[in-house]
């Protein structure tokens, strides 16, 4: 490999005290990156998918339907934005595997800062591999940092212009909720734009039906947050709404859903533990959540208050 691909290399940015769920979250992503793949296919996004069901004139695969929800998520930003969008430093929390920061890389040709945020040592390592391949290294810094810790970003005086934050809310207790978004209302920039993308549930304090049968919930998916807390967190840090709406469809989420169910069940007969059986039974049980309206996959704008 040469040294203009070689793999970017994550800083490790830690705060003094520590987070107890983050072993939890760590674990639960520590499969081998082909085990990913045969679950939620060659992109690795894992945060759901438009099929435009039944129109779609053939079969859709995760792949296509992650992208085109990334993209009507950008197209979204673009259209509801006080100002044009024009980014000059994009923080991905939540980064994964990377094909957002690749895909932000395209779409916005121009900016020079791509930063991805990440607990998952792993995929990071996958992420700096696939950046450096598509001539990103130049480009891109990421780190090894607990959402808790954003504060400690470098160069606080240079703000962020669009913070992406898809499907990670979603894994974090209210106060992490809480400190992370307050964490950013100091690092996005007035105007700045935050796009979002995660689980809400109608009546979630008083909703007790079981996301999933693992105790020990590897992915901490006991953290329901309701549409208005999640709103008023944002907005008592600054946000505006620019735009706010279920997408996908319930009935693509609970498409994306049992599609995951099928691929660990086809690829892995013999049956599977852990997280990748979490993911199996907690399929079917956001599924009926989905098309029953208990929940819904929201699609969110948010803008920093000049």
């Amino acid at each position: 490999m040469s040294e203009e691909t070689a793999r970017i290399e994550p800083v490790v940015i830690r705060a003094e005290s520590t987070d107890p769920q983050q072993e939890r979250l760590v674990n639960a992503y520590e499969y081998d990156v082909d085990t990913w793949r045969k679950v939620l296919g060659h992109n690795l996004l894992f945060e759901w998918g438009v099929y435009d069901h039944p129109a779609s004139p053939r079969p859709v695969s995760l792949d296509e339907a992650g992208a085109r929800f990334f993209d009507r998520q950008l197209e979204l930003a673009e259209r509801n934005a006080s100002n044009p969008l024009d980014p000059r430093r994009i923080l991905d929390l939540g980064c994964g595997w990377g094909y957002c920061l690749r895909r932000l890389a395209q779409w916005f040709p121009r900016c020079p800062r791509l930063e991805g945020v990440n607990i998952s040592r792993s995929q990071l390592e996958h992420c700096g591999s696939l950046l450096a391949e598509h001539g990103l290294k130049q480009r891109t810094n990421l780190y090894l940092c607990n959402a808790r810790d954003l504060r400690l970003l470098p160069d606080a005086d240079v703000g962020h212009d669009l913070v992406v934050m898809r499907g990670v809310a979603t894994h974090f207790p209210p106060e992490l909720y809480e400190r992370s978004v307050a964490a950013l209302a100091d690092r996005v920039v007035p105007g700045g734009a935050l796009v979002i993308s995660d689980t809400l549930y109608d009546n979630a304090a008083d909703s007790t039906a079981a996301i999933t049968e693992d105790e020990n919930d590897p992915f901490e998916l006991r953290h329901r947050k309701s549409p208005e807390y999640f709103v008023r967190v944002l907005r008592e840090n600054g946000f505006a709404i620019r735009d706010m709406r279920v997408l996908p469809s319930n009935t693509d989420v609970a498409h994306w859903l049992l599609e995951l169910r099928s691929n660990i069940e086809t690829h892995f007969p013999e049956g599977v533990t852990g997280a990748l059986e979490e993911i199996r039974v907690a399929a079917v049980h956001l599924s009926v959540m989905m098309l029953c309206g208990q929940a819904g996959a929201y699609s969110i704008l948010a803008e920093r208050a000049e």
